[in-house]
C-alpha cells in the first residue's frame, strides 16, 4: 500500500468508537494518566512502513515490548498531537517538522492505567534516528501490508474483572496495546477484524 491509497482509505472510512475493553474499569481510576503515541508511517520503495520501537528491558511499563513512540502527556503539551511529536523527538530523534498529521484513532485505555490518544502521521522525508538509550532498544520498519490480512493477526480470549477480552497478537512480535491500536488502524482502512485463535 502506498501513501495515496492509504490517505484515500483513511479519509473515506467513517471511523468508529473502536474497541476499548478496559474503559469501564479504567476511565475513573484515580491514577489514570493521559498519554499519546505516534503511529508513524513512511513510504519506502513505494510501500508504507510502520515505524516501531522495542522498549528497553528496564522500562517501568511494557519493558521489552514492541511499541509506538509516545508517552505521558505533560501539563504544557498543547494537544495529544504535540505530545506524540515531542515524545517521538525525545525517543528516536524524529523531527516534528517532518511529520504530516493524518488524523487520530479512538482513545484506548491500557492495563498500565493510561488513556492513550493514538495519533496518525506520515513521515515526509528520511531522517537519521537518534535513540534514547534509556527508553529505546531498537527502531525498525514493518511493512503495513504485513498487518492487513486478518489471517496473519489473531486474538486470544483473556478473562479480566470486567469479562472476557481479546488480546491481539500480530507479525513482528507485536502484541497487547500496540497490536490493539494497529487492529483499529487496519479496520479503519477497511480490512477485516482479527479472528479468535492463532
Amino acid at each position: 500500500m502506498d501513501t495515496t491509497e492509504f490517505m484515500l482509505r483513511f479519509q473515506l472510512q467513517p471511523g468508529s468508537d473502536g474497541e476499548d475493553p478496559l474503559k469501564s474499569v479504567m476511565a475513573n481510576h484515580p491514577k489514570l494518566r493521559d498519554a499519546a503515541v505516534l503511529i508513524a508511517l513512511q513510504e519506502i520503495d513505494g510501500q508504507l512502513q510502520l515505524l516501531l520501537t522495542e522498549r528497553t528491558a528496564h522500562m517501568p511499563t511494557h519493558a521489552g515490548q514492541i511499541a509506538f513512540p509516545g508517552g505521558k502527556m505533560d501539563a504544557d503539551d498543547a494537544s495529544p498531537w504535540h505530545t506524540a511529536l515531542r515524545e517521538s523527538w525525545e525517543e528516536i530523534g524524529l523531527p516534528p517538522e517532518q511529520v504530516l498529521r493524518v488524523g487520530e484513532l479512538p482513545v484506548f485505555h491500557t492495563i498500565s492505567r493510561f488513556r492513550v490518544f493514538p495519533q496518525v502521521g506520515l513521515i515526509t522525508e528520511p531522517f537519521r534516528p537518534v535513540l534514547s538509550e534509556r527508553e529505546v532498544a531498537r527502531l525498525f520498519h514493518a511493512p503495513l501490508t504485513d498487518f492487513l490480512d486478518a489471517r496473519g493477526r489473531w486474538r486470544l480470549p483473556v478473562r479480566r474483572p470486567n469479562g472476557i477480552q481479546g488480546v491481539y497478537f500480530m507479525p513482528h512480535h507485536v502484541w497487547g496495546a500496540t497490536a490493539a491500536m494497529i487492529e483499529q488502524l487496519v479496520r479503519h482502512l477497511g480490512y477485516a477484524e482479527s479472528p479468535f485463535g492463532p
